[in-house]
């Protein structure tokens, strides 16, 4: 029905809760979800896995901090940009909430900040913890911070933005970028807007002081607003205006559901996004239990960001990888943590999967069939956590590795090709005894099968 969207998902009526579903709300809202977290889920329920989805109290943060310093000492450097890349990979691949670490991600790219021109990876260390802290909290709050954020002023040239000389390139971002969107705004507006923006400076590295001899305290003219605006002044004024809400609402859509949301749908979240009163944890509560997130429009259409494909296979699978290696693989795709192309982000979808991030994703899904690390901490990968070590009829193996990849769905004649590669050998005879019988060739066998799976364009989305 039209402008029935977001009406709450009826299970049963609407659809099954099953492990389909639980799979894709997990994948959509985290990276990955094992075998045991979707049974989990489809246990508890819809609207109980998406409570579960927020729960992060201080305990659960408290206990991931302690792991980490046990981990690694006092080797984690987060002057060191690498170290801070890896650091990053690490938490989305052990964090107990992962839908934050997927916000702060989206963040990350909404408020595109680069250590290429900041140069100084602590800076880019307090963004990012800027990001988590607010990641599903009120949007007015989140932009209220980035304002003061001192990796963005150094970015966007904040601290050269004074009163004789005002520099507009963060008043003409927040409004381009951040809020309201391209044509809802002049460039008076960017001017005015600077000029409320004029006297934030860092009194230290990384701590934002505001200097009031360097702010313009005259009368502005903003958006058809009259005052001696200062920079929270505006930002309420983009706040109260529908193009903010619908900017918003829209690329929360098109990162959590659907590529192209159309616009009787965005529309309706811009609703709801105004109703919640900007707070992202409401909006996405709703998103997350409605009918259009459950709907063939929003099921494996998303081309998987580099994040998703990398984290999200590793937590699925159990795989066991050094963070610093993962990190290279994610920038072999094409995103490099804290340092998106340019002041728009990465731009996604059919971007993700260019020939040479397609080679990439290729041979990370070989590498993957290559881990054998009997160590406590050594890389690995362990098949009969997928496969059982009992199921030796190649059609079921087949069968497990595609329910846990790709819930399921896969021609019947691509699952027989598959499992008729299980059972042959470089010259091509079918091998079925020995597949059977020798556990080190079924392992080996089931491997290749893996990687295979991991290539395929079905794999290519979430």
């Amino acid at each position: 029905m039209p402008g029935d969207h977001f009406a709450q998902f009826d299970v049963g009526r609407d659809g099954p809760w099953d492990s389909r579903t639980a799979a894709h709300l997990l994948r959509r809202t985290g990276f990955g979800a094992t075998r045991a977290e979707v049974d989990a889920a489809v246990a508890k329920g819809l609207e109980a896995t998406v409570e579960d989805l927020f729960d992060d109290g201080a305990a659960q943060e408290s206990e991931f901090q302690e792991t980490f310093k046990r981990i690694s000492g006092n080797f984690a450097d987060f002057a060191d940009i690498g170290q801070l890349q890896a650091w990053w990979c690490y938490r989305m691949m052990k964090s107990a909430t992962p839908l934050r670490e997927k916000l702060t991600l989206f963040w990350h790219g909404h408020f595109s900040t680069s250590v290429q021109k900041v140069e100084e990876s602590y800076l880019m260390h307090v963004q990012n913890e800027t990001l988590r802290t607010h990641a599903w909290g009120n949007f007015r709050d989140l932009v209220i911070a980035i304002s003061q954020d001192p990796a963005m002023l150094v970015y966007l040239d904040g601290e050269s933005n004074t009163k004789e000389h005002p520099n507009e390139n963060f008043a003409r971002e927040v409004m381009e970028l951040f809020t309201v969107g391209i044509g809802n705004y002049t460039e008076r507006d960017v001017l005015e807007a600077a000029r409320a923006f004029t006297g934030r400076q860092r009194v230290s590295q990384a701590i934002f002081q505001f200097n009031g001899e360097l702010h313009d305290n005259g009368r502005k003219e903003f958006l058809g607003r009259r005052g001696r605006f200062k920079a929270e002044d505006i930002i309420d004024i983009l706040m109260q205006q529908p193009a903010t809400t619908w900017f918003i609402a829209r690329k929360l859509l098109v990162f959590f559901a659907c590529p192209e949301p159309p616009d009787a749908v965005v529309a309706e979240a811009a609703d709801l996004f105004t109703r919640a009163r900007l707070n992202v944890e409401w909006f996405l509560r709703d998103l997350f239990q409605s009918k259009f997130f459950y709907s063939a429009a929003c099921r494996r259409t998303r081309i998987s960001s580099p994040a998703e494909f990398v984290i999200g296979t590793c937590r699925s699978l159990g795989i066991r990888m050094a963070a610093g290696e993962l990190n290279q693989n994610m920038a072999g795709m094409g995103l490099e943590l804290f340092n998106p192309p340019n002041v728009k982000g990465w731009d996604g979808e059919t971007k993700w999967i260019n020939s040479t991030a397609l080679a990439a994703r290729a041979a990370f899904a070989e590498r993957l069939t290559q881990l054998y690390s009997d160590t406590a901490f050594g890389p690995r990968l362990d098949m009969t956590q997928i496969v059982p070590a009992d199921l030796d009829d190649p059609a079921k193996a087949v069968d497990a590795l595609v329910d846990q990849l790709l819930d399921g769905s896969l021609p019947a004649d691509a699952r027989r090709e598959i499992a008729t590669l299980l059972v042959s050998n470089d010259q091509g005879p079918q091998m079925m005894d020995q597949y059977r019988t020798d556990l080190g060739f079924r392992d080996q066998q089931l491997r290749a099968a893996l990687g295979l799976i991991l290539s395929l364009p079905e794999y290519q989305t979430v």
